[in-house]
């Protein structure tokens, strides 16, 4: 249904929010939201040192960019994408 609002498909049939039960806790990561399947993968993808190059910087963003407020609290696992700006700015700090 269009326009319908539940805890299970978020506002308005959006991205849910997830609470402290699906999300993983990181140290020094408060903003970004994975869950521990989506985690795995990514190290999986990227590797250890690059996934966390791009968790900082994801991290930084949400936490102080105006942009980025509307991602806090939401899964963030489509910013990690291998062509978006998340891991392009990651292989650069690596290099």
């Amino acid at each position: 249904m269009s326009g319908y609002s539940s805890i299970e498909n978020g506002k308005l049939g959006g991205r849910p929010k997830y609470n402290d039960q699906i999300k993983i806790s990181l140290p020094d990561v408060e903003f970004v939201v994975l869950t521990q399947e989506q985690y795995g993968s990514l190290i999986e993808k990227y590797g250890y040192e690059l996934f966390y190059k791009a968790l900082e910087v994801l991290e930084n963003w949400l936490k102080s960019s105006p942009k980025g407020e509307k991602y806090r609290g939401k899964n963030n696992y489509a910013h990690f994408r291998s062509d978006g700006w998340v891991i392009n700015a990651a292989k650069k700090l690596t290099n």
